[in-house]
């Protein structure tokens, strides 16, 4: 089915919502893995009276499918930062210009510039979520702030604001003959010296800035994951290490669900709903109807000493771009949040 093209004409167009995914550019007329995924979505808008359809983005055809999201009344959006070897650049744009001339975004980009790129560490780095974190703008930062901590033996993270699947994320420590470099995309250890690293540095940040944050020590108990719309909690999921011990660092894909009311996680739905999202909210100064309709917070445990005195969850990222899979529940608070914003 060639969706970019396909529409629903026969209802009133105030009512229509576009669910905006990527196509690959290397293979245009394959379906594309979200038009699965997101079928759920656009059923259930269907449920509560929108005429929803699916919009495959190409950065090719960005004036036509602009013509067609621009006679919506809304536009959900599933689009990574980076995927093959495209940004998101061209498709912001085009969502800002109809936004502007009324037509409702979810999630805006300058929400996703807010709160879905690394930044929101560093801007919520007193948040109850938070461990010891930095931002470096430039390699003046980095040189004048990175290596002390590098000597007194903390191993850290270094992060670029945008990107998705753990690319360009490296876990840094010193090591008898050098320093090791873990490589979060694929688990991949390099042994580097500090001019080599200073060189990968300045060629990070020549693209954009950094984020230097802690590594947790007990990455390896694995990743819990908080679904929200807008917000409410509506699930969790448990993801573990890729590998075991103390060279774990990125997540394997698989994913055990859970639903919000799971008693596990009890304690972080409670501070996410009550302190956590409410002050995040009001350090970036987004209202609640701003807000993704679906976005997730990923959370590590703290290690047992630290958690003793704070919460037993530390945040590593928020994902607003391209949340898959999500549970259950989210088509229906997805289409919920939609009726509701757009009555507003």
């Amino acid at each position: 089915m060639d969706e970019h093209r396909a529409t629903e004409p026969t209802q009133n167009s105030r009512l229509r919502i576009a669910v905006l995914w990527r196509g690959d550019p290397n293979a245009p007329d394959l379906p594309a893995p979200h038009e699965a995924r997101l079928r759920p979505v656009i059923d259930a808008l269907h449920a509560v009276g929108f005429a929803a359809h699916g919009v495959i983005w190409f950065d090719e055809q960005a004036s036509a499918i602009e013509a067609q999201l621009a006679d919506c009344a809304g536009v959900l959006v599933w689009i990574n930062p980076l995927a093959s070897g495209r940004d998101r650049s061209i498709v912001d744009g085009v969502l800002r210009r109809v936004a502007s001339a009324g037509v409702w975004v979810s999630t805006h980009p300058d929400v996703t510039a807010l709160m879905g790129t690394k930044q929101v560490l560093f801007t919520t780095r007193e948040v109850g979520w938070s461990s010891s974190t930095d931002l470096y703008d430039d390699l003046g930062d980095f040189e004048a702030r990175f290596w002390s901590r590098l000597a007194l033996g903390h191993t850290r993270v270094l992060k670029p604001l945008r990107g998705n699947d753990g690319q360009g994320v490296m876990k840094v420590a010193m090591s008898g003959r050098g320093i090791d470099i873990q490589h979060a995309g694929d688990d991949r250890i390099e042994r580097v010296d500090r001019d080599e690293l200073a060189s990968r540095v300045r060629e990070a940040l020549s693209r954009v800035p950094l984020i230097d944050q802690a590594f947790n020590d007990n990455i390896a108990a694995g990743m819990v994951r908080c679904y929200l719309s807008q917000g409410h909690v509506i699930g969790f999921a448990e993801q573990q290490p890729r590998q075991v011990g103390v060279n774990a660092i990125g997540m394997k894909s698989a994913k055990t669900m859970h639903l919000c009311s799971a008693p596990d996680f009890a304690d972080l739905r409670h501070a996410m709903e009550t302190d956590w999202v409410p002050a995040m909210q009001k350090l970036l100064r987004l209202s609640t109807e701003r807000l993704p309709v679906l976005w997730d917070a990923d959370f590590f445990y703290r290690a047992p000493g630290e958690a003793k005195s704070r919460s037993r969850f530390v945040l590593c990222e928020i994902n607003v771009s391209c949340v898959s899979p999500f549970p259950e529940a989210a088509p229906a608070a997805i289409a919920s949040a939609v009726k509701r914003c757009l009555a507003s």
